[in-house]
């Protein structure tokens, strides 16, 4: 067990690697909650002219869907590494089986963390203010990445099932944009006609959001929390047999 997270970490690290040759794609990684936040607070949000109610409300919805949508990388990272035939040579080296589909997980769900992070600072910039405790906040961040991990594993799966990248690109944007931009994350439920109101409600995204906002904000639903969680704990237990098994399948 130690020996295969000791090589796991390993190749999240190899993994990691080509960001410091690329600074092009490091750049982008850093840009994207700026254009995000630009866009949803000061185009949309701004609109009614309550731009600190906008910030307030909007930069946890903003910073949910950067993560998630970040989430993609991980299936494309992994179409590409096939295609290029990394795991026919990693199948022939004495390591984990396991180690270089965790190893990817890994080094994305690190990227991850960068871009929450630029996305919290850049929100700083723009007026957003944590009103909570440390502590709270601290939970809501992991909150999200503990979803968005369960997600990565979900965009495994997919990239190694997939024919391409650009159709593992297309199935997994076709589900998660109706998911994040048919939720709450960026106007209240309550504004929108009965059948999209039920549909936020049941969102997970939704809740994800309500408790990102909650735990940074004030006013926390402690039901938002936990159906998060539920909804985090089943997607880990699809996903990652799930994808275990693709990846058993594409190496064997």
């Amino acid at each position: 067990m130690t020996t295969a997270l000791s090589q796991s970490l390993t190749l999240a690290w190899r993994s990691l690697i080509p960001l410091r040759n690329s600074p092009g794609q490091f750049a982008g990684m850093l840009l994207q909650p700026v254009f995000m936040i630009v866009i949803f607070v000061y185009l949309f949000g701004g609109s009614g002219g309550d731009r600190s109610g906008a910030v307030a409300y909007m930069l946890p919805g903003v910073l949910v869907q950067v993560a998630l949508m970040s989430t993609i990388t991980t299936g494309m990272n992994l179409a590409t590494d096939i295609g290029n035939g990394v795991f026919d040579r990693f199948r022939t080296m004495p390591i984990a089986r396991s180690a270089p589909l965790a190893g990817r997980v890994m080094a994305d769900l690190l990227t991850l963390v960068i871009t929450v992070a630029m996305s919290l600072l850049v929100g700083y910039a723009v007026g957003f203010r944590v009103t909570t405790s440390p502590f709270a906040a601290l939970a809501g961040i992991g909150l999200v990445l503990f979803l968005s991990m369960a997600l990565s594993w979900g965009s495994a799966w997919l990239g190694l099932v997939a024919k391409s990248v650009t159709s593992m690109q297309g199935m997994a944007t076709a589900v998660l944009l109706p998911l994040t931009f048919g939720s709450s994350a960026f106007v209240p439920a309550t504004d929108m006609p009965g059948w999209l109101t039920w549909w936020m409600g049941v969102n997970p995204v939704s809740h994800l959001a309500g408790s990102l906002r909650g735990l940074l904000g004030g006013g926390l639903r402690v039901s938002d929390v936990w159906i998060t969680l539920g909804w985090t704990a089943a997607l880990f237990a699809l996903f990652a047999p799930l994808a275990l098994r693709a990846y058993n399948r594409r190496v064997r």
